[in-house]
Parts: structure tokens; sequence; C-alpha cells
């Protein structure tokens, strides 16, 4: 599985995947000291969080610091993408 970032024209954050997430995405966390974003998202069977990480390219850490939210865009083979929006939660100083 792929996911890569980007910025909108309009500034919004979003991350695209080519194959489905494990679950649907409660909220993304990023670190800002480490630039890394983690994807929270509970299992609907064990009913625990599970985390994946996504480290952010230095030169798109001052959109992701402005955006409020995550539009998460998940590809399913053969069907439209799925697209939603998550909160975005900042941990740590602002550098």
């Amino acid at each position: 599985m792929n996911i890569e970032l980007g910025i909108l024209k309009d500034g919004r954050v979003t991350l695209v995947s080519d194959a489905p997430l494990p679950d649907v995405v409660r909220r993304v966390e990023f670190f800002r000291d480490q630039r890394l974003f983690q994807l929270v998202y509970n299992d609907a069977e064990t009913h625990e969080d599970h985390l994946m990480e996504y480290e952010i390219p230095e030169d798109l850490a001052v959109p992701v610091e402005k955006s409020p939210n995550v539009i998460i865009l998940t590809m399913f083979p053969g069907l439209e993408p799925l697209g939603y929006k998550v909160p975005l939660v900042k941990v740590g100083e602002l550098y």
C-alpha cells in the first residue's frame, strides 16, 4: 500500500491511499518535532486503536500546520474512491 500526501489549491491537506486502509481513520496526529503523521483508526474486531505512521516532507510542514483537518481518499479496485474528512491533531511545540 502506498500513501501520498497532497496539498490542494485551496490549502486543504489530502492523504491518498492506493489500497483500502485497515479501517476507517478516526483522526490524524501530526508530531511537529518529527514531522510525522500517525493515522489513528479503530479495529472493528478488538475495538483497540491502531496507528500507521507517515513522515512529512519538510516543504509540506507549513501547509500541514495551517490545516484543521485532513481529507482521506482511499482507492478500491473497480470502485469509486472513498473520501472523508478527519480532524488533524497537532502535537508538540510549534517550531
